[in-house]
This record gives structure tokens, sequence and C-alpha cells, in this order.
């Protein structure tokens, strides 16, 4: 008898321990959120989660929604083997060299990185400009020194005659109030300043094409894409391709305060203002002009807004089906760091 209840008592402890352990098979969505968000909150994936609930639109998801979670979590990577869990590297690596790149994971920190990869938490702050120690979970970190001399995360393959610096990662000192792309497109994008819609988010974009401006992206959208509100996007920077390199061009959709459409989600659309990048930030990095002219719009247009703190995101960190615009070039987190 002693046996049998010995038996079952073990069988209940064991119950319980493998139980706490099991994360959790199912999530009730919540006002206002994204298969994004959840999917971060959850430490998977959006193809995970979207394979995982063939049923669910990720468009269309609503209070109350119950989701099924992938039953197998990706497994984190072991400081042993870096090389076969981390994401692919930006670019090419030479064989027997070290990973390039680490994605951040929840809870990572310089430290712990350093500690796993045999660096020290100087070169690490030195190789991805960074002048504190905070991580932003999902970003990539430098493992290795950048190939150009001068470490730098906000790089361009345009001709040296292109005189304007790369932005620092520090923001702009208020002595310097010159607002070299904003100007020529100011009285357009002050002309709806009285009757702006009540915008939360503002979304970056890249064309993925090596040219273009607004006026080609308009007559594409129009006659390619069906849209009768003619350009998705509300703002598109040009690489001096089909415009000038820096250039702001002001869509008819900002001019008459009309929703977007370059999010999958309709409710996004609503709140969130659309710029676009002219550029394919997968095969080439962003150059100096456009990077200042962005960082100069973002912070204008934040001061006609200013009851409102809009936030700054990658297409890819907002849309509800996955996406790798703005490219995997694209310097997020140094961009980050400046406008959040």
């Amino acid at each position: 008898m002693r046996k049998i209840l010995r038996a079952g008592f073990l069988c209940i402890i064991c119950t319980l321990l493998f139980s706490h352990n099991l994360p959790a098979a199912s999530y009730t969505v919540q006002k206002g959120e994204t298969f994004y968000q959840i999917a971060k909150s959850q430490s998977t994936s959006v193809e995970a989660l979207t394979k995982a609930n063939p049923t669910i639109n990720p468009q269309r998801l609503h209070p109350g929604d119950v989701l099924r979670l992938p039953s197998s979590p990706t497994p984190a990577p072991t400081p042993s083997t870096p090389a076969k869990t981390s994401p692919s590297p930006i670019g090419q690596t030479k064989p027997n060299l070290p990973t390039e790149w680490v994605r951040i994971k929840k809870g990572d920190s310089l430290a712990k990185i350093a500690r796993e990869n045999s660096l020290t938490i100087t070169d690490l702050q030195r190789w991805n400009r960074l002048s504190g120690d905070s991580l932003r979970s999902g970003d990539l970190l430098r493992l290795r020194p950048p190939p150009s001399s001068t470490p730098t995360k906000i790089t361009s393959t345009s001709s040296p005659s292109k005189t304007l610096p790369t932005p620092s990662l520090s923001p702009p000192k208020p002595a310097t109030r010159e607002l070299i792309f904003i100007e020529p497109a100011r009285a357009q994008i002050d002309a709806p300043k009285d009757r702006l819609r009540d915008w939360e988010y503002i979304v970056v974009h890249h064309s993925g094409t090596s040219g273009g401006n607004a006026k080609i992206f308009d007559y594409f959208h129009r006659q390619t894409r069906g849209m009768e509100n003619g350009m998705a996007y509300h703002f598109v920077i040009g690489n001096g391709s089909d415009s000038g390199d820096g250039q702001i061009e002001v869509g008819s959709r900002w001019l008459q305060q009309k929703q977007g459409g370059h999010l999958a989600s309709e409710s996004l659309n609503e709140i969130a203002i659309g710029i676009c990048l002219v550029g394919d930030f997968s095969t080439h990095r962003l150059g100096p002009r456009q990077t200042a002219s962005l960082i100069e719009l973002v912070q204008y247009l934040r001061k006609l807004q200013p009851d409102s703190k809009l936030k700054f995101r990658l297409h890819r960190e907002i849309n509800t089906k996955p996406t790798e615009c703005p490219g995997k070039l694209f310097p997020s987190s140094a961009i980050h760091e400046i406008l959040d």
C-alpha cells in the first residue's frame, strides 16, 4: 500500500513540475493588439503564429479571439554553437570566422553577449555605436568590427562627393536648426496642420526598387494595384534617381489627410503615416542624405502634432504579415536610437 501511495505522490509532483514549464496553449486577443505584438509577447514569430491559426485572418483580429500558440517555441541559442543558432549575417562572411551578427533576445545584455562570444563590452559598444548598455529585443548586434575604417552602422555606397555627413547617434543639438530637406516641401507639409488626423505612428518603408518617385509610385498604385486614392504612402524620400537625393515629396494622402494604404491592416492604416525611402535596402545601404532627411521629417511631423507622441516603427515591426521591409541592411538600431 505504501508503494502505491508513494508512486501516486511522485506522479502528482512530476505532473506539476512539467506542467509549470509548458507554455500556454492559447492566447486571448486584447483590444488593439496585432499579430506582431502577440508573437513578440509570446516569444514566437508572426509566421509561426499564422501557421498555428490557419482559420484566423491576421488583418481581422477582434478582442476575445482565441489564438493557438505554436507548440514548440524556437530553442534559444547556446554559447557553444553561435554560428548555428544566430540569424544569417548581413553581407557575406568568410569561412572559419565568427558570426558577424546576433539577434538580441528578451533578457539579453551586453555583458551576457560579450561573455558568450569572448568579447569586451567596450568593443560591442564601439562596433555598434552604442552610448550605453540598453538593448532592444529583435535588433541585430554586430559581433565583429565593421569593414570600413570608421565604425558606423549608417553607411553609404554613394560617391564621396556627397558632402553631407552621416548623422551621429545623438539627436541634433538645438543650435543646429537648419531644415535642409524640409524647407523646399515645408508649405505642403504644413498645409493640413489645422485639420490633422489623430495619427499615432510613423512607419518607414523602402520601395524595393533602384529608382522611383512619388509620381511613378502614384501611377503604379492606381493602375496596377487599383488604389483609388493613389500612392499608398504619405511621403517619399528620393535617392537621386528620379528625384533629388534626400528630396521629400508630399503625397495627396497627406495633403487630404486620408488614411494610408501601406500596411496590411486597415485599422493601422487609419492611424499610421507612411514614409517610403526610394531604394532596396536588402541589397545596399541607406545613404547619408536619405538618412538625414528621414530624421528631419519624423522630428518635424512630431512638432506638428505635439499632443500625440508619434511612435516610430519600421514596416516589419508593425505589419500584420511577415515582411523584411525596409530591408535587412536598414540601420534599424541606429535610427531607433535617434527617433525613439
